[in-house]
């Protein structure tokens, strides 16, 4: 009897082993199948977490983006000629919103006018802020390649450039009237 319930018991485990071994190799087919998939792959049916920053690390970053812009604007407003690199040194289609507010009407006009040679935005830029300064007060060729400004004001019958720029910085917020509050 005792040899039977070992028996018994033997093939049981066997069978125990089997259908174990058996579901592993199934699994690992299962995994192989899928990884020939294109964006197959890992095969596992368990998601992987993501790795993403905390919120430390966001709040972080935004800190440190506040404290570039409060510095460029700091440097923006300390002199002319630095204004005028920051224009200079800016992409194409975000010079306009570059402050000139320490610049003449007339300045504003001349530089408005070199902005669509990326040669001059170029040298410009590169240049010492003394040279730009020389430039700005009436030494042609101050900066290789250009001339001073010219010291004329805008006419005041047409609006400027200038006056465009201004106007597309300082935009009134709307009005009251236009906005439509739900109930």
């Amino acid at each position: 009897m005792r040899f039977l319930m070992a028996l018994i018991m033997a093939m049981a485990n066997l069978a125990k082993g089997s259908v174990v071994g058996l579901w592993n190799v199934a699994d690992k087919c299962w995994q192989t199948a899928w990884s020939w998939l294109p964006g197959g792959g890992g095969g596992s049916a368990t998601p992987r977490p993501l790795d993403l920053p905390s919120k430390d690390v966001f709040e972080i970053d935004r800190s440190l983006e506040e404290g570039h812009q409060r510095s460029a604007d700091i440097l923006a407003n300390t002199s002319q000629a630095m204004q005028i690199k920051l224009f200079a040194a800016a992409k194409p289609d975000d010079r306009f919103m570059t402050d000139l507010s320490l610049l003449e009407p007339g300045q504003q006009e001349w530089l408005a006018a070199l902005s669509t040679n990326e040669r001059a935005m170029r040298s410009i830029s590169e240049a010492p802020e003394s040279k730009i300064l020389m430039l700005l007060g009436g030494h042609d060729g101050a900066v290789d390649g250009l001339d001073a400004p010219k010291n004329e004001k805008p006419k005041a019958s047409i609006p400027g450039l200038v006056t465009r720029m201004s106007d597309f910085r300082n935009r009134l917020p709307a009005r009251e009237s236009d906005h439509v509050l739900a109930a």
